[in-house]
């Protein structure tokens, strides 16, 4: 596939700076939990405006690092502090924790967690409660799938975006994980699309669809997949894949969309197309999202990393979209630059009702920004717009950090954005916040003005967020 935009002409729109973005002011938030450490933070919305919420305590597994599910009746003007929302912990050792509501306002939750199965992987858990759910007893956990070597992709991260699990229009579960395990017989590797169509409480009505391309003993590497489904329920998905082709031989890396349309359970009826090339590096790292319009169309949101061919693109959020009949053929696809130095890194991309893209994602500054596009969006003449929601300033005073005395300052970092779009179409965001302290120290024998001194996390917070920009 070539797309068009990457030679950066009239194809091509930039926003201002987000240094010089005007900030939001209506703006309301709270961390969950802020006498405990917490990460993974997700969020959704009930028709009815409820606010239901899950995240990990972020903690050594021996001491608990438990899993939990929270909610509040809403709205959030009367969610605004932690004491409003009735919370429950479910299980311990957990990692990360992905939630999504039936039709009725049901939660359902995914679950990653340290495996109890064996050493070195993880547990996938299936979590669903009806009623009562501030209680533990009401809700039912099963595991359903297990990985070893961990390694193979980057869904066990702890500042990737999770976002490989979802609900179709039939309250029917589904979710992605990867596993190269060689340790059974027969070995047990590939990308496996997991689905489950009733009962789902029972592991034995779950069903594994690997839709990896494999080598004779090896698989290609599915880096922390985007899942969407079209209004009809077909999955789609974007993902950076360290790839072979459906012989076995090395393929292109880079950013695919992976598609199918019918017998889904069947590896040979998903479809793929090579996007473009995502770029590498650490920090600021590529990433990248997906969501489906009212009419089936995939729009793709990308920050690119280091390395690319063009390099005005590195460090760049590029917006994607599809209008063909086959997005997974040749010319198909076209994109704007929406930000460019280094903002952009994490982008979550949502559609609103009249599917128009906003997108949440950290600027160079690892702060908040959201950006959005009102008119000719899928055009060459699109609009964007963009702002910063909060930074560090902001975050200081609402929770400062005990400073141990041999550190002398503080450096927030933001991670993992995810968002959602509220009934009104107003932002409602979840993030992860790293604390960074600068420690000073002298080693015996140095002279004393010979002081060294290293970053270290001082305390890791799952933050929501409500703001109109």
């Amino acid at each position: 596939m070539f797309l068009r935009p990457l030679l950066c002409t009239a194809l091509c729109v930039l926003v201002m700076p987000l240094a010089a973005a005007a900030q939001v002011a209506d703006r309301a938030g709270l961390f969950f939990d802020d006498a405990r450490g917490t990460a993974s933070s997700d969020v959704a919305v009930d028709a009815q405006g409820g606010l239901h919420a899950a995240y990990v305590h972020y903690e050594p597994e021996a001491e608990g690092a438990e899993v939990v599910y929270a909610s509040c009746p809403g709205p959030m003007a009367a969610c605004g502090t932690f004491v409003t929302w009735a919370s429950v912990e479910l299980m311990p050792s957990a990692r990360d924790v992905q939630v999504a509501l039936t039709s009725d306002g049901r939660p359902r939750l995914l679950i990653v967690s340290a495996s109890t199965q064996q050493a070195e992987g993880q547990d996938y858990s299936y979590a669903e409660c009806d009623a009562g759910c501030e209680d533990a007893a009401h809700w039912t956990v099963t595991r359903v799938a297990t990985n070893w070597d961990t390694m193979a992709s980057a869904f066990a991260t702890d500042w990737m975006p999770q976002r490989t699990f979802l609900l179709d229009a039939a309250n029917r579960p589904q979710f992605l994980y990867s596993d190269r395990n060689y340790l059974v017989e027969p070995d047990h590797y590939g990308t496996f699309w997991m689905t489950c169509k009733a009962d789902c409480a029972d592991a034995a009505n779950w069903v594994e669809t690997d839709i990896a391309h494999h080598a004779e003993y090896d698989t290609e590497i599915f880096d922390a997949p985007a899942l969407a489904l079209t209004p009809e329920g077909r999955p789609r998905v974007v993902s950076r894949l360290f790839a072979l082709s459906e012989n076995g031989e090395d393929a292109a890396d880079g950013l695919y969309y992976l598609a199918c349309d019918s017998g889904c359970r069947n590896p040979a009826s998903w479809r793929r197309t090579w996007m473009i090339d995502t770029g590498s590096g650490s920090y600021p790292s590529p990433t990248w999202d997906l969501a489906i319009d009212a009419q089936g169309r995939p729009r793709v949101a990308l920050f690119t990393g280091d390395g690319l061919e063009q390099d005005d693109l590195e460090h760049s959020l590029i917006y994607f979209w599809c209008d063909a009949a086959d997005c997974l053929s040749e010319n198909s696809w076209n994109g704007n630059v929406v930000a460019n130095e280094g903002h952009g890194q994490g982008a979550s991309l949502a559609l609103d009702a009249e599917g128009r893209p906003r997108m949440a994602f950290l600027n160079a500054s690892s702060e908040l920004g959201f950006a959005w596009c009102d008119e000719a969006c899928e055009t060459p003449e699109g609009a964007w717009d963009a702002t910063l929601v909060e930074g560090q300033g902001d975050l200081q005073p609402v929770r400062p950090t005990a400073l141990p005395f041999t550190c002398d300052g503080e450096l927030w970092h933001g991670l993992a954005p995810q968002l959602t779009l509220q009934g009104d179409g107003r932002p409602l965001v979840t993030y992860d916040l790293s604390v960074e302290g600068r420690c000073l120290y002298h080693e015996d024998g140095t002279p004393d003005d010979e002081i060294l001194y290293n970053f270290h996390q001082l305390w890791r917070g799952a933050r929501l967020l409500d703001f109109a920009p």
